[in-house]
């Protein structure tokens, strides 16, 4: 019974995200093939908990194949995440002063 809870949970929620995902499309946002083929995994992992009820082994071996061909989007959207949390990059409104030592080059006019 804890297979097919851990299935159906996932499975719906992976579903959703994608779907959610995908209805940008309406708006007219350009769609990921990756999310197209990842809700397709997402549908396979809820057959797979449908038949990890009756048949554990078969339920099981269905839900790794469903599980990999979801991560088909889901790792290089990790992936891309990481690289951009750990990149240094500078805030826009960061001040930039001048190094000591050197002339100010500022103009100020007063009213």
């Amino acid at each position: 019974m804890l297979p097919f809870i851990l299935y159906f949970i996932t499975a719906v929620v992976t579903g959703f995200h994608l779907w959610s995902l995908l209805s940008f499309a309406l708006y007219g946002a350009p769609f990921n093939l990756l999310e197209l083929v990842s809700s397709f995994g997402s549908f396979c992992l809820l057959i797979a908990a449908y038949v990890s009820l009756f048949r554990p082994h078969a339920g099981a071996r269905l839900a790794l194949i469903a599980c990999l061909v979801m991560w088909c989007f889901y790792a290089p959207a990790i992936a891309k995440l990481v690289r951009t949390k750990l990149s240094s990059s500078t805030a826009v409104s960061q001040c930039t002063r001048p190094p000591l030592g050197t002339t100010q080059k500022y103009l100020f006019v007063s009213a």
